[in-house]
C-alpha cells in the first residue's frame, strides 16, 4: 500500500517562505573554548559489583566479517550478546542522586563496549566508564528520548568498570546489560598497523601553504567506531561547517553507517595523530561517546550524513566544503585512518579523463577515480574525504567508497598502486543534505527521507493505502522533484509474496532505490532501459512494507514525473525452474528449462541412434496436481540454419516428458521417444556464480541477467537457451543442419567483452545414443564462434558461424505464460 505522502495532500510539507537558498561553498572554522573538564567518580570509593564475566570468543566468531578491504567497513570487536540481559542490581544514595557500580568482562580483550538496555528509567543516566589500565576515565550521557539502547565509550583491557548516576531513583532492572562488545584490535593502542607506504598526517607535503592547510583540517577528522548486529567496525568521518554551527554534523560513507540503529551506537576518537612524522609511537586522542542521529543517508551515493548527539572536543575543526566538481587532473589530499592507524596523509590526481568518472556495481552514478602518489587509503578508510586546496584551505569534494580491484582483488596496496581510489562526489549528495545544513527545509510534495515515513499515520484510506497485490489496477502518482537535491520518498505493502515492478514515466532523468521496511538497501537503478532515461526495478519480495526512493540523476535538475506501482502475487507455488539442468555422471547431455506462470518449456539436447546431435521439445509442460510438470514430446525439423527466409517448421509427437522436482535444485526428468523409456536424476548445473530467477509481471529491459528462453518470432521453429552465471554464458542452439534435420550447437564458455557482449568458440557434440546405459564420453568439435550483443534487457543480437557459414539473427526474450521470469 502506498502510505503517507502517497496521497500529497494528507502530509504534504508546508512552504516556507524562509527557506534558505543552497550553498555552493562554506569557509572552515574552529570550535573554541577551553578543553572539557576531568571527569570523576561519583562514587570514588564504591566497589564496582562483578555482573559479566564471558570468555574470550571463539577464532572462528573473531574471523567472522573481518576486512581491510577499502569499500567496507573495518571490523574491529566481536560482539557477545547474552541469552538474557542482566539488570543492575541495585543502586544506592550518593552526593544528590543514586549511584550503582558493576564491572564486565571479556577474557583477553584488547579493548571492551558494552550495550546497555534501558527499562522505565526517570530521566538521564549519567554513565563513566574505566578500562583494565584505570588511565582514562570516559563519559556518557544517556538521554532516554532518545532510545532504549545505549552503548558505552571504549575502554582498554578485558574488564570494565561502569558507573551510572541517576538524579531520581531508578526502578528495578531500570538499567541491563546485554552484550559485550570484544575488541580485537584497538582504537587507541600505539602502533603500526597501516601499510608501511603510508605516511603520518604530521609530515610535510614540502608546500607551506598546504602543509597549514593540513593542519588545519586534519582537526576535522575522526575515527568512528559503531555496532551492527555482527560486531564493532571502524570507519572514518569529516566534520562539516554549516549555518547551524556548532552543530556536530560528520560526513562518512553509507556502507559504513547505512541507518539509524547503528548511528545511535556511534563513539568517535579525536586527534588521533602522531606526534611527529617520525615519531609513530606517541599517540594522543579524545573520545566522545553518545551516539548519533541519522540526518540522510544514500546508497546510490555512498554518503550518510550524521548528527552527533554531543559536541565534539574543543579544539576541532568544522571543515570547509564546496560542491563543485572536481576536474580531471586535480591535485587532492586524504585523510584518514587506515586499518584504523593513527592519521595518514596520502596525496594525488584524479584521473585523466575519461576515467576520472567511473561508475561501479549497482551504484547508478559515477564515481571519481584518483591515482595516489603519496600513500594510500586502506581498510578503516572508508568514509573518509576527498580534500581539494582552495585559497589555502582544504574544502570537502567526495567521500571514500573504496578502490578498484581490476589487477588484485584485495584492492590498492602498496604493491598495486594501478588501482583506482574511488569517491562519491559531493557535488551529488550536498544538494541532498543543503537542507539541513543551511537550517531551513524547503518546500516539498514528499518526504526525503525513510525516517520522515516511520510510524506516519495512513494518508489515503480510501484506495492508496491498499495493499498492491490487492489493487485491481497500477497506481499511478504525479510527483515533481522541487528543487536541486530532492529526494522524494513513498511507501507501500504487499499482503502475499509478489513481484514489485516500480518506475518512473515522463521526461524527467531518474534514478531509484527499493528498501526494505527499516531502509535498508534491496535494489537501485538509473535506466530501466537503453531507449529510456526513466528509473525502473522488478523485486520479488515477501509480503511486508517497503519503500522507494526517487531522484534526479542530475543533481541541479528538476522536473515533473509520474511514479508506478503494480504487484502480483505468485501464481506458482515452490520455486522457479529456468536453468539448465544435467546429470553430472553423464556429462555431454543436458536439458534447458524455462519456467513462466504454470508452464515449462523444456528443451533437452542429446543423440539420436547414429550419435548425432539430436534435440526434443517439451513446449507446454503443464503444471499437475502432484506438483509435476507434463506434456508431449516432439522432435522436429526444418529450414536450415542459414535460410534467408526461414520457412516453417514441422513438428512430430515422439512421445511425453514428466519432470519432477523433490526441491528447488533436484528432481527427476522421465520421457518416452517412439517406445523407448528413460529416466534421469537431474540437478541444476553450476559453472560460475548461478543466477537466481523469480517470477515478474514487469519490464525486464533493464535486466543484466540474459538467463532465458531467445528467438526471432518471425522464424518460429529455431531458438536459442542461455544460462547466465556470474560473466559467463553457456547457449545452447536449437536448430536444423542444412538436410533440414535437427541439430543443436553449444556455446560452453562466454565470457563477458563488453558491457552486454558475450563471446566464445562454438562446438558440434556427438555422443551415445539417448539411452545409453552405462553413458559414455562425447567428442565436442569446433564449428565456429558465437557472439551475443544485448541493447537491452530484452533485445539484442545472434551472430555465429558454423563451418565458415555465417549466421545474424535479431533476438528477443520468448513470452510463452505470464509472470514471465527474470534471473539476477
Amino acid at each position: 500500500m502506498i502510505r503517507a505522502f502517497a496521497a500529497a495532500a494528507a502530509l504534504a510539507v508546508p512552504a516556507f517562505a524562509f527557506a534558505t537558498p543552497p550553498v555552493t561553498r562554506m569557509p572552515a572554522r574552529v570550535l573554541e573554548g577551553p578543553p572539557a573538564a576531568a571527569v570523576a567518580w561519583r562514587a570514588p570509593n564504591r566497589v564496582p559489583v562483578d555482573l559479566v564475566s564471558l570468555p574470550a570468543p571463539s577464532q572462528e566468531k573473531i574471523a567472522t566479517g573481518t576486512s581491510n578491504v577499502p569499500g567496507q567497513p573495518l571490523k574491529v570487536a566481536t560482539n557477545q550478546p547474552l541469552d538474557n540481559a542482566i539488570a543492575v542490581p541495585h543502586w544506592s544514595a550518593a552526593a544528590g542522586g543514586f549511584v550503582a557500580k558493576v564491572r564486565v568482562t571479556s577474557a583477553e580483550a584488547v579493548g571492551i563496549r558494552t550495550r546497555l538496555e534501558l527499562g522505565t528509567v526517570p530521566g538521564p543516566i549519567e554513565v563513566r566508564v574505566q578500562g583494565s589500565d584505570r588511565s582514562v576515565l570516559e563519559f556518557l550521557s544517556i538521554d532516554p528520548t532518545l532510545g532504549n539502547t545505549h552503548w558505552t565509550p571504549w575502554t582498554e583491557g578485558p574488564s570494565q568498570v561502569i558507573e551510572l548516576y541517576s538524579a531520581v531513583m531508578p526502578s528495578p532492572g531500570a538499567v541491563s546489560v546485554s552484550t559485550i562488545a570484544h575488541f580485537t584490535d584497538s582504537p587507541l593502542t600505539a602502533k603500526t598497523a597501516a601499510a608501511i607506504c603510508t605516511v603520518s598526517a604530521q609530515c610535510s607535503t614540502g608546500d607551506d601553504t598546504l602543509d597549514a592547510a593540513i593542519a588545519q583540517a586534519r582537526n576535522s577528522v575522526a575515527k568512528i567506531v559503531f555496532a551492527t548486529a555482527e560486531g564493532n567496525f571502524l570507519c572514518t568521518a569529516t566534520l562539516l561547517n554549516s549555518a547551524s554551527f556548532p552543530a556536530p554534523f560528520l560526513a562518512t560513507a553509507h556502507h559504513c553507517i547505512g541507518d539509524s540503529n547503528a548511528a545511535a551506537t556511534l563513539t568517535t576518537f579525536w586527534f588521533y595523530q602522531t606526534a611527529s612524522c617520525d615519531d609513530l609511537g606517541t599517540l594522543q586522542a579524545t573520545q566522545a561517546a553518545g551516539g548519533s542521529q541519522l540526518v540522510f543517508t544514500d546508497y546510490n551515493a555512498d554518503s550518510t550524513l550524521l548528527r552527533m548527539n554531543r559536541n565534539p572536543p574543543a579544539g576541532v575543526t568544522y571543515s570547509a566544503w564546496n560542491k563543485a566538481q572536481v576536474p580531471a587532473n586535480a591535485a587532492f589530499v586524504s585523510l584518514s585512518h587506515p586499518r584504523g592507524d593513527a592519521m595518514r596523509l596520502a596525496q594525488g590526481t584524479v584521473a585523466a579523463a575519461p576515467n576520472n568518472l567511473l561508475r561501479i556495481d549497482d551504484h547508478p552514478y559515477d564515481m571519481y577515480a584518483v591515482n595516489f602518489t603519496k600513500g594510500i587509503i586502506e581498510g578503516g578508510s572508508s568514509g573518509s574525504g576527498l580534500f581539494v586546496l582552495n585559497n589555502g584551505t582544504l574544502e570537502l569534494r567526495g567521500v571514500l567508497t573504496g578502490s578498484t580491484i581490476s589487477n588484485d582483488p584485495g584492492g590498492l596496496s602498496c604493491t598495486d598502486l594501478t588501482e583506482y581510489g574511488l569517491y562519491d562526489r559531493f557535488e551529488v549528495f550536498e544538494p541532498e543534505i543543503d537542507q539541513y545544513l543551511a537550517g531551513a527545509p524547503r518546500a516539498d510534495d514528499a518526504p526525503n527521507r525513510v525516517q520522515d515515513l516511520f510510524g506516519t499515520p495512513i494518508a489515503d484510506p480510501n484506495g492508496v493505502d491498499k495493499p498492491l497485490d490487492q489493487r485491481t489496477s497500477s497506481l499511478v502518482l504525479s510527483r515533481s522533484i522541487d528543487y536541486s537535491g530532492d529526494i522524494d520518498v513513498f511507501r507501500f505493502s504487499i499482503a502475499a509474496p509478489s513481484t514489485v515492478h516500480v518506475f518512473t514515466t515522463g521526461g524527467l532523468d531518474t534514478v531509484g532505490q527499493l528498501m526494505d521496511s527499516f531502509g535498508a538497501h534491496i535494489a537501485s537503478n538509473d535506466d530501466e532501459s537503453a531507449a529510456s532515461t526513466n528509473m525502473g526495478i522488478t523485486q520479488s519480495l515477501d509480503a511486508g512494507t517497503y519503500y522507494v526512493a526517487v531522484g534526479a540523476w542530475d543533481p541541479s535538475v528538476t522536473g515533473t514525473y509520474a511514479i508506478n506501482f503494480s504487484a502480483s502475487a505468485s501464481t506458482t507455488a515452490g520455486a522457479n525452474y529456468t536453468d539448465l539442468w544435467w546429470n553430472s555422471a553423464e556429462s555431454g547431455w543436458g536439458l534447458n528449462v524455462n519456467h513462466q506462470g504454470t508452464t515449462l518449456f523444456a528443451t533437452l539436447f542429446t543423440y539420436d541412434a547414429s550419435g548425432a546431435p539430436m534435440w526434443l521439445v517439451l513446449a507446454n509442460g503443464a503444471l499437475q496436481s502432484d506438483g509435476s510438470f507434463t506434456g508431449p514430446l516432439y522432435r522436429t525439423t526444418g529450414s536450415p540454419f542459414n535460410a534467408v527466409p526461414f520457412g516453417p517448421s514441422t513438428p512430430a509427437q515422439v512421445g511425453t516428458m514428466t519432470l519432477r522436482f523433490a526441491t528447488a535444485g533436484a528432481g527427476t526428468l522421465s520421457y518416452t521417444v517412439n517406445g523407448t523409456s528413460v529416466t534421469k536424476q537431474i540437478t541444476r548445473q553450476p559453472f560460475s556464480t548461478p543466477a537466481t530467477c523469480t517470477f515478474t509481471t514487469g519490464d525486464r529491459s533493464s535486466a543484466t541477467n540474459y538467463q532465458d528462453l531467445w528467438w526471432n518470432p518471425s522464424e518460429s521453429g529455431w531458438g536459442v537457451n542461455v544460462t547466465h552465471q556470474g560473466d559467463i554464458l553457456f547457449a545452447t542452439l536449437f536448430d536444423y543442419d542444412l538436410n533440414g534435420q535437427g541439430t543443436w550447437y553449444v556455446l560452453a564458455n562466454a565470457p563477458k567483452t563488453a558491457p552486454g557482449v558475450y563471446s566464445g568458440a562454438l562446438y558440434r557434440v556427438t555422443g551415445p545414443v539417448f539411452n545409453a546405459n552405462p553413458w559414455i564420453p562425447t567428442t565436442p568439435t569446433q564449428v565456429g564462434t558465437m557472439t551475443f550483443s544485448f541493447s537491452s534487457g530484452n533485445a539484442g543480437t545472434l551472430a555465429y558461424t558454423v563451418n565458415g557459414i555465417q549466421v545474424t539473427k535479431s533476438i528477443q526474450r520468448e513470452v510463452f505464460s505470464s509472470p514471465t521470469t527474470q534471473c539476477q
